[in-house]
């Protein structure tokens, strides 16, 4: 028989700017490490060490400060100076692998904008080949699609949504070492920039225009199954985390500062509506678990959680936690301190730290 070596992942450096790291994972040859030791191993011989490009102090401390909504449109001009700054330092480790050296150089380390950097990623990924239409140039296609983006970004309201969703990505998800990786890699952080595009293409209300948005919608839903009308209002600081399979619909409106996992359905009820506003509205702050369903014109106020799975057909108040089909739980006067605001849910049992409204059953 022949056995192969068994890579297992290597945790994240520890970084003080987010949650708590959970335990890592050792790299060994196969049968011979032993795993029911493993957890006895120091945590500091589990990580690697620290990337050469980690963000510095400084930069790290006026993301975690940046109003998504509130900084001036100068303010956001320097945060987008700034973000390149870092991402080019970062860019510079890829050229050392003849595997990612062509695509640091292409994609940002010959930039002298972010919004550039970032049309050149999303032209590079909406335009291929396959996807264009006989007799048609997938050049030309994806330089005018490269263009109209990088026109898109230079604005300020789209400058702004831009830098926060950067951001929001770097402070609230535990798999993002580096700015560079959402810029890349992360397709959820691709899909809301395509959305930010295609709905300043909305706005304009020509018929070119809006069949514009509605190919980049398209494009974007065949390359990362996610679903975003441009007709859409969507607020700064939006994260779709793994993002497959998310649906927002058309009279959807979203506030600031979201944090959003994939299958998420934000849709109708198939009720006839005429024209009146049919979708959700979500509310600054709002966490939405992976597969839940938010249905029809009801609003989750600012700060609620969503549960995973769950569906929703009802308003939730600020700051509830709504589970199941519309059951809001709500944490008692008493409760303890175990248990951080996204899972205490997960440590408590019903009878003794939930209490559920039935008014909303």
């Amino acid at each position: 028989m022949l056995l192969l070596p068994l890579l297992t992942p290597q945790p994240r450096p520890a970084q003080a700017r987010r949650r708590a790291v959970s335990m890592g994972y050792a790299s060994s040859g196969y049968p011979e490490f032993d795993y029911e030791s493993a957890a006895a191993l120091p945590k500091d011989k589990l990580r690697p060490p620290p990337p050469a490009a980690e963000v510095p102090s400084g930069l790290e401390a006026a993301m975690q400060g940046f109003d998504y909504s509130g900084a001036s449109d100068d303010e956001v001009s320097s945060m987008a100076a700034r973000l390149l700054e870092q991402l080019k330092r970062e860019a510079t480790e890829l050229t050392s692998s003849p595997l990612t050296a062509a695509l640091a150089q292409r994609d940002v380390l010959r930039h002298d904008s972010l919004g550039n950097v970032v049309a050149d990623v999303l032209a590079g990924k909406i335009c291929k080949s396959d996807q264009v239409g006989g007799g048609t140039d997938p050049n030309v296609q994806a330089q005018a699609m490269r263009e109209t983006m990088a026109d898109a970004f230079s604005t300020p309201r789209v400058l702004r949504g831009l830098v926060a969703d950067l951001i929001k990505c770097y402070v609230v998800d535990p798999a993002c070492d580096s700015l560079l990786q959402p810029v890349l890699f992360f397709k959820g952080f691709h899909a809301i920039q395509v959305y930010r595009v295609a709905h300043t293409l909305w706005r304009r209300g020509a018929g070119a225009d809006q069949g514009a948005a509605l190919l980049m919608q398209s494009r974007a839903a065949e390359v990362f199954s996610v679903d975003i009308h441009p007709a859409a209002t969507i607020g700064n600081g939006v994260m779709l985390d793994h993002a497959t399979g998310i649906v927002i619909g058309s009279t959807c409106i979203l506030g600031d500062d979201i944090y959003m996992l994939h299958q998420v359905t934000l849709g109708a009820t198939g009720r006839p509506t005429y024209g009146a506003k049919r979708h959700p509205s979500i509310g600054s702050g709002v966490t939405l678990g992976a597969g839940c369903t938010v249905l029809g014109d009801v609003t989750v106020n600012d700060g609620a959680l969503v549960g995973a799975s769950a569906i929703v057909t009802v308003d939730v108040p600020e700051k509830t936690t709504v589970v199941g089909v519309n059951k809001l739980v709500q944490r008692k006067d008493d409760d303890d301190d175990s248990a951080d605001d996204y899972t205490w849910m997960y440590f408590s049992t019903t009878s003794e730290r939930i209490t559920f409204s039935e008014s909303a059953i």
